[in-house]
């Protein structure tokens, strides 16, 4: 009986333990912003025109462009349809209306990118997953003056599974620079 016992609770431990892996174990430092952000303002300072057959906009480091690094925290601003004029968000205050928290991942490039910045620890770690993710707040805008808001995202870096995390509220402000800031309620 007591081999039974035994080896149940070693079953039991090995699936917690299992299952803790496949969750990916999310550590986080900090807490998320998911209930401060809705009902606060996005202050968009100047106007920001996006280029004919594109969708979204960029900010990193303070600067805009229509792509990004994929090693630091990153906001754009995206639009919900194609033109092939170039499509103009205004200059204004918008309500963050709603916000959602997603994913995105892509292929690790060539593994051997980061390997001085990496410890070895790291390197063992996450030998298995091929994958970079993102966590990314995902942002609804509203403006009484502007018919057609543009969604706001922002993300922080990619990285392997287990060390990814959200953007803290410097890490946004910080990837806006002068252009925007938000403003929480």
């Amino acid at each position: 009986m007591k081999n039974v016992s035994m080896r149940f609770i070693f079953l039991v431990l090995a699936a917690l333990s299992l299952a803790a892996c496949s969750a990916g174990m999310q550590v986080e430092g900090g807490q998320t912003l998911f209930r401060a952000l809705p009902g606060s303002e996005f202050v968009l300072r100047v106007d920001i025109v996006i280029p004919p057959g594109q969708l979204r906009a960029s900010f990193q480091g303070g600067k805009v462009s229509y792509g990004a690094s994929e090693y630091e925290p990153r906001c754009e601003l995206e639009l919900r349809n194609f033109s092939e004029e170039p499509q103009t968000i205004h200059a204004g205050t918008y309500r963050i209306e709603s916000v959602r928290g997603l994913d995105r991942y892509v292929l690790n490039p060539d593994e051997n990118t980061l390997l001085a910045a990496a410890g070895v620890l790291q390197i063992a770690s996450d030998s298995g997953d091929s994958q970079w993710y993102m966590r990314t707040y995902h942002m609804k805008l509203q403006s009484d003056a502007h018919a057609e808001a543009p969604a706001l995202i922002c993300g922080g870096a990619y990285n392997f599974a287990f060390y990814v995390r959200y953007p803290s509220m410097e890490d946004m402000l910080a990837a806006l620079g002068d252009y925007a800031v938000i403003k929480l309620r």
